[in-house]
């Protein structure tokens, strides 16, 4: 096996020539062979999860699905969608939930859909970020030119779309979401790590930008800093894992369960209103929804609950009444993030649970299957001949013994026929042993495809075979016999001389053993050989 840094679920070639599967599993790269159990299972778990698309080296390839049509999105279609969200939930922050006196959003989820526009376009997302921020930052901005000045308006406008790329693309770069299609618990930390870095890197431009053009003096630094990173933060904190849920369960985004839980979040918040003690009743709640929906419960109810938190902050209807303005916000942000943190850790823990039981469900399914055909190929080599694939003689004696009891029981009639191959000492001598066993495997396939699927045929000694007929009579059975002589005889077998067989036919009696109906067979064999063989004699 290599180590190598593989694209999750990309195909590449082994020094060995064979295909591996990479997978990020429980915070570290599993690279194993398709060929094998773990292989096997591990990449169907992929694709039953990732169907929706396979990640390209130049970015982590998202299939958004049409609603209406079930087909795929072109990706023109898909930067449309991911614009207009863009755009939408920016003035809608703006709108709803700004920074009393700025056009600052206290959470920005603009700022994790860029990030997922990276993700799916890798570094032509960047013209896709600027863009959308320009369409939403470029107007509020304009809303302020009396009070900034024209050249810092005009600065502002150029640097916070160009500032807002880039905070894109390092937490995609940072983080290399093409080697994450769904959050590890290694993979968390990573996440955070990424996103702090990022913003903090681009807070801390934009900041500097602002007190250069003089939008806020030396003393506000920090509070401004801290303002716009915590609503960046959320933003990324709140739309990645539920984007990454969502697109690992694609079919549960319409469910019952998940529309309920959704609409069940905020109501220990509502409830907080009349007694702020009933807001505790969140944490109970949330716990089982994560329980129920693993990974993409926990990240349900983080964006869920984060949502429902600013807009009762941003209407005056703080639950917990923390302060008032920035102060409650910034106390608020920290506690769902604080919070959040432990709920995403939890739904991982329970993914990963949920998908290790379905491994060992898959590998004691995979060994119950192996040993059942292992003990149905034993039972089959124990049965039957190994030559001719006709019951063996062990198996023929418990089947005469058993269809005996049965005919005498039910007072059913029964006949035997026993048959041998005449000469065949001759072609062994003549051809050799190789060719007699070819002739043996000749005659069974013809025995066994003039017999009816409740006859039995057997192997009952070198060159004999025993044919079991139920509920025949000794008149029927002849007949039978014939029909196979004349299938024997007629058969070209590539020999100088045709191959024929003497057959001796009985009916069983009423009071008669198995054993003494098959010696009773046996002497109308030996009679039929003593005629002259090739043909066939009916025991007395």
């Amino acid at each position: 096996m290599i180590a190598a840094r593989h694209l999750r679920g990309n195909r590449y070639s082994c020094p060995q020539n064979q295909v591996c599967y990479s997978f990020l599993r429980f915070g570290c790269d599993l690279i194993v062979h398709p060929q094998t159990d773990t292989g096997n299972f591990w990449r169907q778990l992929a694709i039953r999860h990732y169907t929706k698309g396979i990640p390209k080296p130049g970015g982590f390839n998202l299939s958004v699905v049409s609603m209406n049509t079930g087909r795929p999105l072109s990706h023109w279609q898909k930067v449309q969608v991911l614009v207009l969200l863009y755009v939408a939930s920016g003035y809608l922050g703006i709108y709803v939930a700004a920074f009393p006196g700025t056009f600052f959003a206290q959470v920005w989820l603009p700022s994790g859909i860029g990030l997922v526009m990276f993700c799916q376009f890798g570094r032509r997302a960047s013209f896709m970020v600027v863009l959308a921020s320009l369409l939403v930052n470029g107007p509020f901005a304009l809303q302020h030119l009396a009070q900034n000045g024209a050249i810092a308006t005009v600065l502002l406008i150029i640097f916070s779309p160009l500032l807002d790329a880039l905070q894109s693309y390092l937490a995609w770069r940072f983080w290399r979401l093409d080697r994450e299609p769904r959050l590890s618990r290694l993979g968390l930390q990573r996440f955070l790590s990424a996103i702090l870095l990022a913003v903090s890197v681009s807070i801390l431009l934009m900041a500097n930008v602002h007190l250069f053009l003089g939008l806020i003096e030396p003393n506000e630094f920090i509070s401004r800093f801290a303002m716009m990173a915590l609503a960046d933060l959320q933003g990324l904190f709140l739309i990645i894992p539920l984007w990454l849920a969502l697109r690992r369960a694609a079919h549960d985004v319409l469910s019952y369960p998940l529309f309920f839980s959704g609409l069940a979040i905020p109501v220990p918040l509502l409830l907080a209103q009349l007694e702020p003690t009933l807001a505790a009743l969140l944490f109970p709640l949330i716990a089982f929804i994560i329980i129920r929906l693993r990974f993409i419960g926990a990240a349900l109810a983080v964006f869920v609950s984060g949502l429902c938190v600013v807009l009762l902050v941003a209407t005056g209807n703080d639950p917990l009444q923390m302060g008032e303005g920035v102060e409650a916000y910034s106390r608020w942000a920290l506690i769902v993030l604080a919070l959040g943190t432990p709920m995403l850790l939890m739904g991982i823990v329970l993914d990963d649970s949920h998908d290790y039981q379905i491994h060992l469900e898959a590998r004691v399914n995979e060994r119950t299957q192996a040993l059942q055909d292992a003990l149905a190929a034993a039972h089959t080599l124990a049965i039957t001949d190994s030559l001719t694939h006709a019951f063996n003689r062990r198996q023929m004696e418990t089947l005469v013994h058993d269809e005996v009891e049965r005919a005498q029981r039910y007072e059913q009639p029964m006949s035997l026929i026993i048959l041998d191959i005449d000469h065949f000492k001759k072609v062994n001598d003549n051809y050799g042993h190789p060719v007699g066993d070819r002739v043996l495997q000749k005659v069974s396939e013809i025995l066994a495809g003039s017999l009816r699927q409740s006859d039995s045929l057997g192997r009952w000694g070198g060159e004999e075979f025993l044919i079991l007929l139920p509920q025949i009579y000794v008149g029927a059975a002849a007949s039978v016999a014939e029909k196979l002589r004349l299938a024997v005889c007629t058969t070209n077998f590539e020999l100088k001389a045709p191959v024929t067989i003497s057959l001796g036919v009985a009916e069983l009696r009423a009071d008669e053993s198995a054993g003494e109906w098959i010696t009773r067979a046996d002497q109308a064999l030996y009679l039929a050989k003593d005629l002259g063989r090739n043909q066939l004699a009916i025991a007395d």
